[in-house]
């Protein structure tokens, strides 16, 4: 069985001046085979990924291992990688005359059992949950920045949180401490069970699941262990399909013509909520227009430009009449409202405007799929207008490279499965298209 050793940095830092670079832990790769069917049921080759405990400057290292520089042990430093190549080496040598399988679990173990250098460090150490709060505490203060080099967002900061708040209970109610070699394929099958009890949906399962990978690979890059389980087909993030709704140009006006004075509550709910119909955007973002972010064109007709909180893509928005009559009535600065009492009120508000048609939809709960009617006005939520902006744009023909210079959506095929258009409603639009208008050939006879 072939084996082939390699070693890498976790953050090579490329754009990143000598000057200005830190310390990059150094990963080995053991690529010896090892595969594992996907879904599609082709083979998907996984190499044992090992946190080597070392740490090096981009500058001092030259693609395989650390280059002669003054001042810096780069001969012990290599002498360590290679006594770790040696021992990959052997430990699939070592299974094979065994006539074991070699996994990089059972590699991962024997590499662990020649090098106690390793092992002896991992007491001092954090453990895996004093490790999550202090990656919210980094992410918080800006002292852990994402991979372009910036601050995370609020949003990825908040769904971390949400994890750790789950995994805490979780720890409780089984009276359990959980630390890394704990997250284990078992570990996972007990996780999700424990989700689906709850009767939890599965994308909000397949979230949490994905942050706990995100926590283990950070920490693990960065040499606190060597746990590979994580990567096996099998702790896969659940996902299923979701069926999101989308508020049509009249149901919108219903809204929009509805008289409010007497609640100010809803009112100011109604017109958060179609300033994002409108400029479809996310939360995060029309929650926090304002006057400067308006800005007049050469040819005299005003924008909204801003950079999304989410990706940090520009864009700069096209104001239509309503949207103006909107602004305006706050002076050009989108009330202050929380995102929960939003979602609350501007289900009151469709009730009130009398979007109230059955929608059917599938639910999973417990693993069981469900199918439930609800009210449409029930299931309208702040995303709703992001939705109700871009499939809007999308039924009135406007180009879809023109929308997503808009919307901030990257990819076609992103924003293509992002919008909801019904068969009905594309039949509807395709009606009117010159291959179904066009008067018949005439038949030769």
């Amino acid at each position: 069985m072939a084996t082939s050793i390699s070693f890498k940095l976790r953050d090579p830092q490329i754009k990143v001046p000598p000057s200005k670079q830190k310390e990059s832990p150094v990963i080995m790769m053991v690529n010896f085979g090892y595969s594992e069917k996907r879904p599609d049921a082709k083979l998907r080759y996984i190499p044992l990924k090992y946190a080597t405990g070392e740490k090096i400057k981009p500058m001092n290292w030259n693609g395989r291992r650390a280059r002669q520089v003054s001042g810096f042990a780069y001969e012990n430093f290599n002498a360590r990688l290679d006594n770790l190549e040696s021992s990959a080496k052997n430990a699939v040598l070592e299974l094979v005359n065994k006539h074991t399988k070699p996994t990089p679990d059972e590699i991962k173990k024997i590499i662990d059992s020649e090098n106690p250098r390793i092992k002896s460090n991992t007491p001092k150490m954090q453990d895996l949950n004093a490790y999550i709060d202090s990656l919210i505490k980094d992410m918080e203060s800006g002292k852990r920045l994402n991979s372009d080099k910036e601050r995370y967002a609020f949003s990825t900061i908040k769904n971390i949180k949400g994890f750790k708040s789950q995994f805490d209970q979780y720890q409780a109610d089984n009276h359990k401490k959980l630390n890394y070699q704990h997250i284990t394929m078992d570990f996972y099958d007990e996780f999700v069970e424990y989700f689906v009890e709850k009767k939890y949906s599965p994308n909000t399962i397949g979230k949490h699941i994905k942050n706990l990978k995100t926590i283990m690979r950070f920490s693990r890059d960065e040499g606190l262990h060597n746990n590979v389980d994580i990567d096996r087909k099998k702790f896969k993030i659940i996902r299923t399909d979701v069926d999101n709704i989308y508020l049509n140009e009249a149901e919108l006006k219903s809204m929009y013509d509805l008289d409010l004075n007497e609640d100010k509550v809803l009112e100011k709910a109604r017109d958060v909520f179609l300033i994002g119909c409108y400029t479809a955007q996310r939360f995060s973002d029309y929650s926090r227009i304002k006057q400067e972010n308006i800005q007049q064109l050469e040819n005299g007709n005003k924008v909204i430009r801003l950079n999304q909180q989410k990706t940090k893509e520009p864009v700069v928005i096209p104001i239509k009449p309503e949207l103006a009559f909107l602004l305006e009535k706050y002076d050009w600065n989108v009330p202050k409202i929380w995102e929960q009492k939003l979602n609350k009120h501007i289900k009151t508000v469709g009730e009130k405007a009398g979007i109230k048609d059955k929608v059917l939809i599938d639910k999973i709960r417990g693993g069981m799929k469900v199918s439930c009617e609800f009210p449409k006005c029930d299931l309208i939520k702040t995303h709703t207008a992001r939705r109700s902006g871009c499939t809007n744009m999308y039924l009135r023909k406007i180009p879809t490279i023109d929308i997503m210079k808009i919307s901030g959506h990257k990819t076609e095929k992103e924003f293509l499965n992002y919008i909801k258009v019904s068969k009905d409603e594309t039949a509807a639009s395709l009606g009117s298209h010159p291959y179904f208008t066009d008067a018949p050939l005439r038949i030769a006879k």
